[in-house]
């Protein structure tokens, strides 16, 4: 619990689980990476890729990234 108290011999309801969590960016490549953050909360920013066309984002542009391309091909956007 956030407010354990080791002297505390009864459970009286009072421990708080959620309190302690700390949100930010968990993800290491992230611009943002937070170190300290020990829940993610959707905030994480990513530079612009030196390789736009890595669908998969695995470093390469592959037959993967093409698939993935052309399963998209002729859709309408909105």
């Amino acid at each position: 619990a956030c407010n354990f108290v080791a002297i505390a011999n009864t459970d009286d309801g009072s421990c708080e689980w959620n309190s302690c969590e700390l949100l930010g960016c968990t993800y290491v490549d992230a611009m943002n990476f937070n170190p300290n953050a020990t829940m993610d909360n959707g905030t994480c920013t990513f530079g612009a890729s030196s390789c736009p066309a890595d669908f998969d984002q695995d470093g390469a542009v592959a037959t993967n990234d093409l698939l993935i391309f052309l399963s998209s091909f002729g859709e309408d956007c909105f």
